[in-house]
C-alpha cells in the first residue's frame, strides 16, 4: 500500500522514512515540472479555480495582452491570473499562441474566439476569426454575427471600402501601390467589411430573415440598419410592414407600455416611413393598415388616394416634405444588392450570377461618376473577363 508522503512525521509514530520503497521523484501529471519555459495561468471559475501551462516563449513572441501580462509582471513571476474566460477557450486561444492553428467548432464557437483575440489584443487571431465567419456565412445565423459586431464597431453605416485614392494618377506605377491596399488591412476594417457581408447577406434573403424570431429582439439602432436598406429583396412592401409590425407590439412589451397605435408608432420612430408604400397595391395597403396604421391619417389619405386613381398631385398641391414622400414611397428598389467585399471564398464575385455581378459594375460606374481613368477602365474590363472564365 502506497502511504502519502506526510504519513512519515514523527506524530505518526516514526521519525525515518521505509527503506522498502523507491521514493516517489517525478512531479505529479498535473503540476509539468517548470525551469523557467513554462509560465501558468490561473483561470478564475465561479466555484472552482483552473491551472492552464503554457510556452512562455511563444506568449511573449505573439505580442499579445498575455504577453504584457507577462512582462508586467516581473520575470520571476510564474503564475498570473486571468478573470472572465471560459476556461476551454482560453486553452484553446493559449494553444494557437503556441502552434498558430485553431479549429473552430461552429460561428458561434469562432464569435467567442474573436472576444477573447480582441480582449488580448491579438489581431491576427481577429482577422482569422473574421475570414471564417464570412465563410460559412448563413442565413441562419447573420443576425448572430451581425449582433455581435456592433460590440467591435463604433457603429456607422458601412460603406464599401475605396479601391483607389480620389485623385487617381493615369500612370500604372502611380497606382501600383495604391492597388496593393484595396482590401482591408486592420482588423477594425476586417470587422467594417464583415457587418457590410452580414447587410448585404441579408440584403439577398430579406424575406426569410425577416420571419425570424431573433429579428424581434434586436434593439432600435440595430432594426434600423437593416430595414432601412434600399437594396432589401423582397416579394412585396407587406413583409416589412408586418415586421414593423411585430417589432413595436415586442418593444411595448419589453418597456411595460400598452400596446396603442401611437405607443408602437413612437416606438419605430422614423421607420414607420421606411415600406415603399405606393409600390403596393390599394389591397395590400388596406391589408397593411388593419395590422398597424404606420403612418397618420393625411398621409394614409394621400398614399390611398394615389393608389386608388393613380392621381398625380400637382406640385403646387404637396408640400414640399409631402413631395419627398411620395418621391420615397415611389421608389422601387434594385433588383439586385451590391456583392459583398471579397473576405473569403464564399464571398468571391465569381460566385454570384452575372447579372448580379453587372448591376454591381453598373452602380460602381454610376457611383463614380462618368469620367475614369483608363487604367482603372482596363482593370474592370481585366476583373469581367476572369468572372467570365470561372463562372
Amino acid at each position: 500500500m502506497v502511504q502519502p508522503f506526510n504519513n512519515h512525521s514523527e506524530a505518526n509514530g516514526g521519525g525515518d522514512r521505509p527503506r522498502n520503497g523507491p521514493l516517489p521523484t517525478a512531479p505529479p501529471l498535473d503540476a509539468p515540472a517548470n525551469d523557467g519555459q513554462l509560465v501558468e495561468f490561473l483561470v478564475l471559475g465561479n466555484k472552482e479555480n483552473y491551472a492552464v501551462h503554457a510556452d512562455r516563449k511563444a506568449i511573449l513572441d505573439s505580442n499579445t495582452g498575455l504577453a504584457q501580462m507577462l512582462t508586467g509582471g516581473g520575470a520571476g513571476d510564474s503564475k498570473h491570473v486571468v478573470r472572465g474566460v471560459d476556461r476551454d477557450n482560453f486553452v484553446t486561444f493559449v494553444r494557437y499562441l503556441e502552434t498558430k492553428f485553431i479549429k473552430f467548432d461552429s460561428p458561434t464557437h469562432t464569435l467567442e474566439m474573436l472576444e477573447l483575440a480582441t480582449r488580448y489584443q491579438c489581431r491576427q487571431l481577429e482577422i482569422h476569426c473574421v475570414k471564417e465567419l464570412d465563410s460559412n456565412l448563413h442565413v441562419d445565423h447573420v443576425l448572430e454575427v451581425y449582433r455581435a459586431l456592433w460590440f467591435y464597431n463604433s457603429i456607422a453605416t458601412p460603406k464599401a471600402p475605396p479601391k483607389e485614392p480620389k485623385r487617381r494618377s493615369r500612370c500604372p506605377r502611380a497606382q501600383k501601390g495604391a492597388a496593393g491596399h484595396s482590401g482591408p488591412l486592420t482588423p477594425e476594417e476586417y470587422f467594417a467589411a464583415l457587418l457590410a457581408n452580414c447587410l448585404q447577406l441579408i440584403d439577398m434573403h430579406a424575406e426569410e430573415v425577416f420571419g425570424q424570431e431573433a429579428m424581434l429582439t434586436l434593439r432600435f439602432p440595430e432594426l434600423e440598419m437593416i430595414v432601412k436598406r434600399d437594396a432589401l429583396q423582397l416579394s412585396s412592401e407587406t413583409v416589412l410592414v408586418d415586421l414593423l409590425s411585430r417589432w413595436s407590439l415586442e418593444d411595448c412589451k419589453r418597456k411595460h407600455v400598452d400596446p396603442t397605435t401611437e405607443n408602437r408608432r413612437r416606438a419605430l420612430g422614423a421607420l414607420c416611413y421606411a415600406p415603399r408604400y405606393l409600390t403596393m397595391t390599394r389591397r395590400e395597403f388596406d391589408a397593411a393598415r388593419e395590422r398597424i396604421e404606420l403612418l397618420d391619417p393625411a398621409e394614409s389619405q394621400l398614399v390611398g388616394d394615389i393608389l386608388t386613381s393613380g392621381m398625380r398631385r400637382s406640385a403646387s398641391n404637396l408640400t414640399p416634405e409631402q413631395q419627398a414622400l411620395v418621391a420615397r414611397f415611389r421608389a422601387p428598389r434594385p433588383d439586385f444588392p451590391l456583392l459583398p467585399v471579397p473576405l473569403s471564398a464564399r464571398s468571391q464575385p465569381r460566385n454570384y450570377p452575372k447579372k448580379m455581378r453587372k448591376a454591381a459594375e453598373e452602380a460602381e460606374r454610376a457611383r463614380d461618376g462618368p469620367k475614369k481613368g483608363c487604367c482603372n477602365r482596363l482593370l474592370l474590363n481585366c476583373c469581367s473577363v476572369f468572372a467570365c472564365i470561372f463562372d
